[in-house]
């Protein structure tokens, strides 16, 4: 009897070590920072890569180049050109341009350009667009990237007004384009001084007198209270900061934001708002507001 007992006991000491090893185990494989699938500023390259499929698309279009407008678009694509109608597949997509086109529609410039990364190979950009014969709104351009190259898969936009005579505009057509570039390329920037661990480089990417509000833990108004935070966090050990599925909007010629889910490897959250602004040739950030969902 003292031996079926004693086994018994063994039995369930084991089971227990086994049960405490496996929560060992799950907890940390729950603590892995995320998103390190793709490198830290990868989604930022991906916006940088459609941005420039779209300025393609433009110029292609703004030369009268058809055959260069149907290329951007993928064999499947749908186009919806409120309210002229939809079409499906390049064939009557080619149609809808050429027409277009021959009507004597020309000078397109798209303005307000945003864009958000949803994965690797997908991104979704919307904006303001006018002609010389009407201007409009660009809902959803769904981009993806096939076979090593970025096409139109949909193509949802709206004619809200056609003029009786053309208009002629003197804005450069993509100038809203090569902002939201430097934009991201600042963005870059300051990501890779945090990476370094150079906090003087973060606290000078904000304006004077900045807000950064860093949810549950800081609430700070002015750019020396800022750069000592990152100057702490750093310290502490916070590395390897990584955007994943960002957006990124030119609100004005001297605006922009972006939104993003971030990690470290320290914990993971949400940034709401970076609002930037374009000051003495540079992107400088005025707001930061982010929170931290979960410490690992």
């Amino acid at each position: 009897m003292r031996t079926i007992i004693g086994t018994t006991i063994l039995g369930i000491l084991l089971n227990l070590m086994a049960c405490q090893s496996n929560l060992r185990v799950e907890e940390k494989a729950l603590n892995v920072q995320a998103y390190q699938e793709h490198s830290p500023t990868a989604h930022h390259q991906v916006a940088l890569e459609v941005l420039e499929a779209s300025k393609v698309w433009i110029n292609a279009f703004n030369k009268g180049n058809i055959a260069g407008c149907v290329e951007g678009y993928a064999n499947d694509a749908i186009l919806n050109a409120i309210p002229l109608g939809r079409k499906k597949g390049k064939e009557e997509i080619t149609n809808f341009w050429q027409s277009l086109i021959h009507s004597g529609a020309a000078n397109l410039i798209y303005t307000n350009v945003k864009i958000e990364v949803a994965n690797d190979s997908t991104s979704f950009l919307s904006a303001d667009w006018s002609m010389d014969i009407g201007y409009g709104k660009i809902y959803q351009e769904k981009w993806e990237k096939k076979a090593g190259k970025w096409k139109l898969t949909l193509d949802d936009f709206e004619v809200l007004e056609q003029f009786k005579e053309p208009k002629e505009n003197t804005t450069d057509p993509i100038a809203a384009h090569v902002l939201l570039e430097t934009f991201i390329h600042r963005s870059i920037n300051w990501i890779k001084g945090f990476n370094q661990q150079n906090s003087a480089s973060c606290g000078a990417g904000y304006t004077q007198n900045a807000i950064m509000n860093a949810v549950p833990f800081a609430n700070l108004s002015d750019k020396e209270a800022i750069q000592g935070f990152w100057k702490g966090l750093i310290n502490n050990g916070a590395k390897n900061l990584i955007y994943h599925n960002p957006t990124f909007e030119l609100l004005t010629p001297n605006t922009a934001q972006l939104s993003s889910n971030w990690s470290m490897n320290i914990g993971e959250g949400k940034i709401y708002q970076e609002k930037w602004l374009f000051q003495n040739k540079e992107w400088v950030l005025a707001q930061d507001e982010f929170e931290v969902l979960k410490q690992y």
